[in-house]
């Protein structure tokens, strides 16, 4: 039988993989589109916020799960917002 602490560390990297497997698709179809109107700069602004925030949390508490996927996400919104940035003001030059 699985050790609590098990079950709930496997729980734990099942829902940062998710998290983070999530904003692929936002990624992919911004690039392929190359336009990223429907993407909010105060959105993203907040949520890299956020991520930072529990970043530094999770880098205190030491927890491996929680640093990975943390990191992850926040890469990837980095990587959207660069998009953002990138393609988002293409309609307003």
């Amino acid at each position: 039988m699985m050790e609590t602490g098990s079950v709930f560390e496997l729980m734990g990297a099942a829902g940062s993989f998710v998290m983070c497997v999530s904003a692929v698709p936002q990624i992919v179809k911004t690039y392929r589109m190359k336009c990223a109107d429907g993407l909010s700069g105060s959105y993203l602004t907040a949520l890299a916020t956020g991520l930072s925030l529990i970043m530094a949390y999770a880098l205190h508490t030491g927890d491996r799960v929680f640093i990975f996927g943390n990191a992850l996400s926040l890469m990837l919104t980095v990587i959207l917002a660069g998009l953002w940035y990138q393609y988002g003001n293409r309609h307003k030059r």
